[in-house]
């Protein structure tokens, strides 16, 4: 009995801190369709810490909160946003959380900020447009981060559940070794030793985990609800911290663990899971030599 109490007692916190924290979507439409990029993709050498919204649209604040800044796209100012945001602005809420809403339109700023020190959920800050990094079409970039920690956080952990998923594609991996070599999963043998696991990059998706076990046991998991920074370097959290040249070591390539391969016959298996709690799997049979 003391453990089920125990479990009552967890899950009922987890629940608090989701209703506590919770935000709306900062635009209307939040169909796939209209979902450019998810936090955790690719974005030049680095992992964007953007979720971006593809179409021209209004844009609201996610909950109640104070003006901390907002810039335009040539001001002094923008050395503050972790990316080129463009005309944005940066909204403080409750336990250290901000949110940053980019690459708007400058003047909607401007007609709705000049003398705007609070907001609402879901009041109206502005319109897309093209001033930042996307500049050849109207998007929106979303962030949120946790200003004492330093830490930027999906946005998709704290809005409601959408069903309008774009579905991550689980392609056949390629192993890569420390020397830096890879190896397709139907090679016949491979070495012992340290191996990166890595499958096609998706253009869009990226998973809110990937596991990757041995003979049935996790070995690793990346999660993708937050990017750490450490030493002015973001990085990834396994069974260690990986950094943007480990996620994407070019723009073809996405990680999804790492693993040691011992001697004999085992069976390496690869799990994504997405917001929904979906999952896909994959199992290979690998032989490994010494």
């Amino acid at each position: 009995m003391k453990k089920i109490k125990t479990i009552i007692i967890t899950l009922s916190v987890i629940f608090a801190v989701t209703s506590l924290f919770a935000f709306s979507w900062p635009v209307e439409d939040i169909e796939a369709s209209n979902i450019q990029s998810y936090f955790g993709q690719r974005r030049g050498n680095s992992i964007s810490t953007s979720f971006i919204f593809s179409d021209p649209s209004h844009v609201k604040a996610i909950g109640d909160g104070r003006l901390l800044i907002y810039t335009n796209d040539s001001s002094d100012e923008a050395f503050l946003f972790p990316s080129t945001l463009g005309s944005s602005v940066m909204i403080q809420h409750s336990e250290d959380l901000v949110s940053v809403y980019g690459n708007l339109e400058r003047t909607s700023i401007k007609a709705n900020l000049d003398l705007k020190n609070t907001f609402t959920e879901n009041e109206e800050i502005g319109t897309t447009g093209n001033s930042g990094y996307q500049t050849k079409r109207s998007t929106l970039e979303l962030q949120i981060f946790d200003s004492l920690k330093s830490t930027s956080i999906n946005p998709k952990i704290f809005m409601p559940r959408t069903q309008n998923e774009v579905p991550y594609v689980l392609s056949p991996i390629v192993l890569k070794n420390k020397s830096g070599e890879l190896f397709e999963i139907s090679e016949p043998s491979f070495k012992s030793g340290t191996y990166k696991i890595y499958q096609r990059r998706n253009s869009i998706a990226t998973p809110y985990k990937s596991t990757t076990t041995i003979n049935g046991v996790e070995i690793d998991q990346l999660s993708y609800d937050k990017i750490d920074e450490e030493n002015n370097r973001i990085y990834i959290s396994g069974k260690k911290k990986y950094l943007s040249s480990d996620v994407y070591p070019d723009g073809n390539l996405f990680l999804l663990g790492e693993v040691i391969l011992t001697q004999g016959k085992s069976t390496l298996g690869i799990q994504v899971e997405d917001y929904l709690g979906n999952t896909k799997k994959i199992n290979y049979s690998i032989l490994v030599v010494n």
